[in-house]
């Protein structure tokens, strides 16, 4: 499951309060994470406003937190958060942070330099674990909502480095900032052709959108996978829907990546 949780605490009138965010939030996942086939949970837009509550809702419904890589952003500094559920049969092989900038590897929250026009410091952070005598490598991505080409390089950085990993199951999933069928990822397959997108579901209807915005019409759906082609026939996806726009805890939908 992938889950943007909006770290922002003020917000605009027509919002629902932080608070009411909050509760919402914590609803939302103690119902999801009831469901024990969820093994890897992946969190965008964590911050010191939400971090704890996220904290206390895992460790009660029995998912670890996975090392921290703190990034720099305009607002607070954050983190793409990865749980895995604890239990004996996902065995953790290691955990990595990817930089999107010309950072060969993660720096320091102090040495941290943001390129290519970007607002932030952005990363992937992945696990690769054996479950059932598979090797999954599962990223979780954050992508610039401002540069296109810090969008485009990410993304074709954070597939080349899946490449580079062995295992049977290769998925990143996160915030993408950028719609599915339009040419920024158009742009990241034409350069690593691996890979494919991941971002409806059989049933698909064309009016879920998983970025609402607390209201918008339009169908925005920035929150998908990217998949190895050979899986494409494991997969499927969701998107988790509330009935009432005002019990939504985030301006993003969680999503859920299926592999069968």
């Amino acid at each position: 499951m992938s889950y943007n949780i909006y770290g922002v605490k003020d917000v605009e009138p027509f919002i629902p309060s932080f608070e009411e965010r909050q509760k919402n939030i914590e609803r939302i996942l103690n119902k999801e994470l009831a469901d024990h086939e969820i093994k890897v949970c992946c969190f965008q837009e964590v911050n010191r406003n939400n971090l704890k509550l996220l904290e206390n809702i895992l460790i009660n419904n029995h998912f670890k937190i996975l090392e921290k890589f703190p990034m720099k952003t305009q607002l607070d500094d954050q983190y793409n958060i990865i749980a895995i559920r604890n239990e004996s049969s996902v065995v953790i092989q290691f955990v990595s942070c990817l930089p999107h900038g010309n950072d060969t590897e993660y720096q320091n929250i102090d040495h941290q330099i943001i390129d290519y026009g970007m607002s932030d410091y952005r990363t992937t952070v992945f696990v690769c674990f054996i479950y059932q005598n598979k090797k999954y490598l599962i990223g979780n991505i954050h992508t610039d909502y401002i540069s296109t080409e810090g969008k485009v390089r990410g993304v074709v950085k954070t597939l080349n480095y899946m490449d580079s990993i062995e295992a049977e199951y290769k998925v990143v999933v996160g915030d993408m900032n950028m719609v599915s069928h339009m040419s920024e990822v158009y742009n990241i397959l034409k350069q690593n052709d691996n890979f494919t997108v991941l971002s409806r579901s059989k049933n698909f209807n064309v009016s879920d959108n998983s970025w609402h915005g607390y209201g918008l019409k339009e169908q925005v759906n920035v929150d998908f996978a990217f998949i190895e082609k050979n899986i494409v026939n494991l997969c499927d996806y969701e998107i988790v829907k509330q009935k009432n726009i005002k019990e939504e805890g985030s301006d993003h939908r969680p999503i859920k990546t299926l592999v069968n």
